[in-house]
């Protein structure tokens, strides 16, 4: 359906644009017009027939349905991961537990929860009678372990209209800004992006797939590491689960004892209890076992690499360090992975297990195998490429790991598109002026060199005039500073292209010029951006847009001599200051879906209100012209004429009215914190998001921008955006690609997230020494166990691992 109607645009867009190349060869080209007219009324029938089918042919999915989706991709995400992480291979590390304190889970029984292994999901469905279990352990003593078993069992025995279970990893929740059960829906929409679409209507209201799950109680919440949240949020976060979760919700929450005890009695304030909750505490693993599952790891008992084990488990259970840190799950993982052989690889090379009876405490063991992991897992082996060693990751993981420990949001994982906020924040606005700015000199200028080319009056282009159209999409883009950053970069291409013969008037030219259009931009994006364009209240105003634009009415007057040009300044920073910044902006932090065209005569209305104040100021200035100009043979920025200061004030403002009205209908529509479960195909879709963003803008805005061109060309305008008009009614459209395309990178840099990445990642290759293809390395650091995925981020396999690198020595500068 899309692809049809894609097809059918373009139909009619070719269809209407070879009837307006034929109309000046007629003898009358008003009949073409009188002729195109019901042609699009009919094309807003067919579009409105053909979006109504679309909506009957989107047969929305019950609950139900999209309960067993969601549980059929749980499902292979956790399969997934426990294949990547060897969590089975050779077997499953034997975990027991034994049910809690009452005073931490009032419904709990020691005897009747006691158990071990693959019985946690009959503990659950049949010794907890309300499903709300609480599991409490110390740190790597396979909390989450038993929670993946936990949930993959759950899924293979659930019967149709049963709740799914969804592991939610508490580590990135903010309980100060977000109630659990919007959290829980912004989660369920980045890693499983179908379940963002609205609901039927049938069901109520305008509620996504995510929110209608959980408010039917099919999602059953098993919520990981409450223990990650930040202490001073024990108590709030435990409330906050209090309301979302009341009596009768089943959900399933693991902590270390510690975290949860100091949650459940907060200073100075009444404690929340989780209603109706029954706890279990996992156990240290078993001497016997560790053993056993070294060994047969190894091997099996008798093959050689399982008897360098021998020294090790002779004190294993004792009181000898490693014996103690061999308890948990984790250091056990640790330890296999480091001294024992994959397959189709010898153990000549390996360290030997005996270094760690070496070890003077139970720390230093730990700490000794956090350490030797990274060596471990980056060692090359039969098979498999070794793009980086572990001498290359140890920095960047340590640079992701205290990046991480410090995140902007205090979520403890890495998202490609959150990494901006390690850059200096002017950088990617600069960077963008910059290149806005370089992109739009050379468009112009070539565009102007075909057109005057093709056209018999071959006027001279002025180089030393272009760019202008840039610096109006930097100020869309980033504002002040992304417009300022554009000007000069116009400004100093203006003065080399004609070196030496510089003079003080080009440079005040340019730089007016430069500052007033930045302000243009800002007030675009004002209007089309902001959630109040109306004006504010003076001393609400931005001081640095009034002080941008009396700089530039007095560089005008500086370099003319006269008020032309110093009265619009005036009044582009009055109106900028009013209007400029924005009230809802676009997160670039966040990566898009898709693009959508929002259409409202709310848009349309700012459009023209925009064309109206931007195109009266040159009317203005060409009707004020003999009185504002210091006489005859002073140069002037409106024609002094009042038909042409007309044309010139309609065209200017049917361009400017046409990028507001852009910048408010191209929408990227945002996927909360991410669009699918792969990193790479959420980026390469954000990619996408910015090439139609500029496709639509060209095609959509040199149609517009070109007929009403065309029709300037018919009436007598001399001028079509500098082109002369003499190239007939063509150039009017090809000219409108200009600020069409200059508008479409706008509102692309603005909106996607790709251009901040693109700049994050070169700038933490330079500064950091990050890989420069870093969704390559998150990957491969993925496939390698050191990190895990959840969702569209990635975490540290474990937290202790992610403190440990943060704490390591080594460059600590960076943002976060």
């Amino acid at each position: 359906m899309r692809r049809a109607g894609i097809v059918y645009l373009i139909l009619l867009a070719v269809g209407t644009a070879g009837a307006l190349l034929v109309a000046p060869h007629l003898e009358d080209p008003a009949s073409v017009l009188a002729a195109l007219l019901p042609t699009w009324a009919g094309a807003y029938l067919a579009w409105s027939a053909y979006r109504a089918d679309r909506v009957e042919a989107a047969v929305a999915l019950s609950p139900a349905e999209a309960a067993d989706s969601l549980a059929d991709a749980v499902r292979r995400q956790w399969e997934a991961e426990a294949a990547i992480r060897r969590l089975a291979d050779p077997y499953p590390l034997p975990v027991a537990w034994q049910g809690t304190d009452r005073d931490l889970a009032e419904a709990s029984d020691p005897q009747r929860l006691a158990g071990r292994d693959d019985e946690i999901a009959d503990v659950f469905t049949r010794r907890v009678t309300a499903r709300r279990l609480l599991v409490l352990g110390e740190p790597g003593s396979g909390k989450t372990l038993l929670l993946v078993r936990l949930v993959l069992a759950l899924i293979e025995r659930r019967q149709a209209d049963e709740p799914v279970p969804v592991l939610f990893s508490l580590a990135s929740w903010d309980p100060t800004a977000l109630d659990l059960r919007t959290w829980m829906e912004r989660r369920l929409v980045q890693d499983h992006p179908e379940l963002g679409t609205p609901a039927s209507d049938v069901y109520g209201g305008r509620v996504t797939l995510a929110g209608l799950l959980l408010e039917r109680r099919l999602v059953l919440p098993v919520l990981d590491g409450f223990d990650e949240l930040p202490a001073a949020m024990g108590a709030l976060a435990l409330h906050r689960i209090n309301e979302a979760l009341p009596y009768g919700c089943g959900m399933v929450l693991s902590s270390r004892p510690g975290e949860y005890r100091a949650a459940l009695r907060p200073r100075g304030a009444v404690p929340a209890r989780l209603a109706d909750l029954a706890g279990i505490h996992l156990l240290p693993l078993d001497a016997r076992e560790v053993a056993d599952y070294l060994q047969r790891d190894a091997g099996g008992p008798g093959a050689p690499a399982a008897g360098r084990w021998s020294t090790v488990t002779q004190v294993l259970g004792t009181a000898e360090p490693v014996g103690q840190a061999l308890t948990s799950p984790l250091m056990v993982s640790l330890a296999r992975s480091i001294y024992n052989p994959r397959p189709q690889e010898g153990h000549e090379r390996l360290p030997d297990p005996g270094e760690l009876l070496r070890l003077r405490t139970r720390t230093a063991v730990e700490h000794h195998l956090l350490d030797a992991f990274l060596d471990a897992a980056y060692r090359p082996h039969a098979g498999r490429l070794s793009r980086w060693s572990a001498t290359r990751a140890r920095p960047a993981l340590r640079f992701l790991a205290r990046y991480t420990e410090r995140g902007r949001d205090g979520a403890a994982e890495l998202a490609w598109w959150k990494l901006r906020y390690a850059v200096p924040a002017a950088l990617p606005q600069v960077l963008a002026g910059v290149l806005l700015g370089i992109t739009a000199w050379l468009f112009e200028g070539l565009i102007m060199e075909l057109t005057h080319h093709f056209t018999p009056d071959r006027v001279p282009v002025r180089w030393d005039e272009r760019g202008g159209l840039g610096v109006v999409a930097a100020g869309i883009c980033g504002g002040l500073t992304c417009g300022l950053a554009a000007g000069f970069t116009v400004m100093v291409l203006c003065v080399l292209v004609v070196t030496p013969d510089v003079t003080a008037v080009l440079v005040l030219n340019r730089v007016a010029d430069g500052t007033s259009l930045a302000l243009v931009g800002a007030i675009i994006s004002g209007f089309a951006f902001g959630s109040r364009p109306g004006l504010r209240r003076p001393a609400d105003w931005d001081r640095r847009a009034l002080a941008a634009g009396a700089a530039s009415a007095v560089c005008y007057a500086a370099a003319f001599g006269n008020g032309c040009g110093t009265v619009s300044a005036l009044l582009y920073g009055a109106a900028a200051a009013a209007v400029g910044a924005d009230g809802v902006l676009a997160d670039p932090a966040c990566p898009a879906a898709r693009v959508r065209w929002h259409w409202s005569l709310r848009g349309l209305g700012r459009g023209l209100l925009v064309g109206m104040l931007l195109g009266g100021s040159i009317l203005l200035e060409g009707l004020l012209a003999d009185i504002l100009s210091g006489g005859d043979g002073v140069e002037y920025i409106a024609p002094p004429d009042a038909l042409a200061a007309f044309w010139s004030a309609e065209q200017t403002g049917a361009v400017f009215a046409v990028s507001c009205v852009l910048v408010h209908g191209l929408r990227a529509v945002p996927v909360d914190l991410g669009t699918s479960i792969d990193a790479r195909a959420v980026l390469a879709n954000d990619r996408r998001t910015f090439v139609s963003c500029v496709s639509a803008a060209a095609v959509v805005g040199a149609l517009i921008i070109g007929f009403q061109g065309w029709c300037a060309v018919l009436t007598g305008s001399t001028r079509v955006w500098g082109a002369g008009a003499v190239g007939g009614p063509l150039w009017a459209f090809v000219v409108g690609l200009i600020p069409a395309v200059l508008t479409g990178l706008a509102i692309g840099i603005r909106q996607a997230a790709w251009g901040h990445y693109a700049v994050a990642r070169c700038y933490l290759a330079l500064r950091q020494g990050l890989p420069y293809d870093l969704m390559a390395f998150l990957a491969d650091a993925y496939d390698r166990g050191v990190l895990r995925r959840v969702g569209a981020v990635h975490q540290f396999r474990h937290l202790a691992l992610q403190h440990r690198l943060a704490a390591a020595r080594g460059p600590s500068n960076g943002g976060g």
